[in-house]
């Protein structure tokens, strides 16, 4: 192949490298961007760490076949051992998403803010059902916070000290807490979208003649009915995992791995890291 031929291709490479980039720190400089893009990462080394995992059998195999080989040619060969490099990154990845969630109470305390006016001509039941969510979000948010810097010493654990004789002096019964308290907030999703889909149906019900045949109308609906199923896809990604880490039934969803915990995560943050990636274009 004559360097005429591989220079465009060279070019082409460096120029789709150089748009990635600009379009990842345009998406990380976003709201919300940066924490659209650890968790989508985050799960995904999750669901590589689980696929790893399972090729175990496959990869002792190798191992064994490169000892062989290697010892016939008078050679050594070193096998890695440890933990997986996959499984490391991803570990730390989602360390630094709970220490980032520690400043979520400075939105959940504006969303708060935003609904202590009252509904302001909204549907009254959403509005009931948002302070509900909220103040589930809130309390997560708090005892999830309290957790995870107790664990890493900034909070003196004699602090939490009456809550975690349960658990051994652990923090794991304020983890649990925290992850009942977003089931319930998960929860809250279902219902509002009940509601929301209750009204939708009262207002076509309403609908003119004129409006049940204008095709504006109808387009309007579908691209609505895809928007409500789309977004019911999320809270039905995470409320297994929420239920799991709840631990109602003390082990939690029966067969729940890393593999699963991935899936579920990359199924719930897809719309939003989609739309956002979107938007860096």
């Amino acid at each position: 192949m004559s360097e005429k031929s591989i220079q465009p291709k060279v070019n082409g490479l460096l120029a789709n490298t150089d748009r990635v980039i600009l379009r990842l720190n345009k998406l990380i400089a976003s709201p919300g961007g940066l924490s659209t893009f650890l968790s989508t990462v985050n799960y995904t080394l999750y669901l590589l760490t689980y696929l790893e995992a399972k090729s175990g059998p496959f990869k002792a195999r190798l191992d064994a076949l490169l000892q062989r080989n290697a010892a016939t040619a008078g050679k050594t060969v070193a096998i890695p051992t440890g933990p997986s490099n996959i499984a490391a990154l991803g570990s730390s990845i989602s360390q630094t998403r709970t220490l980032l969630r520690c400043l979520g109470l400075f939105p959940m305390y504006a969303w708060a803010r935003s609904l202590s006016g009252g509904a302001k001509g909204s549907d009254a039941v959403l509005h009931q059902i948002a302070v509900v969510q909220c103040a589930f979000y809130t309390i997560y948010q708090f005892l999830e916070s309290a957790a995870f810097l107790t664990d890493v010493k900034v909070v003196p654990a004699t602090w939490s000290s009456r809550w975690t004789a349960s658990s051994g002096g652990t923090t794991a019964v304020i983890y649990k807490w925290s992850y009942r308290m977003w089931m319930f907030g998960i929860a809250c999703d279902f219902v509002r979208m009940a509601r929301e889909a209750q009204l939708t149906r009262e207002k076509r019900a309403r609908y003119t003649y004129k409006e049940k045949d204008d095709r504006s109308v109808a387009v309007a609906d579908q691209a609505a009915d895809e928007k409500f199923y789309t977004d019911l896809v999320v809270p039905l990604a995470w409320f297994p995992m929420a239920f799991h880490y709840s631990e109602w039934n003390g082990a939690g969803v029966p067969g729940w791995n890393l593999g699963w915990m991935g899936f579920s995560g990359l199924v719930a943050s897809y719309t939003k890291a989609k739309n956002q990636w979107a938007a860096t274009a």
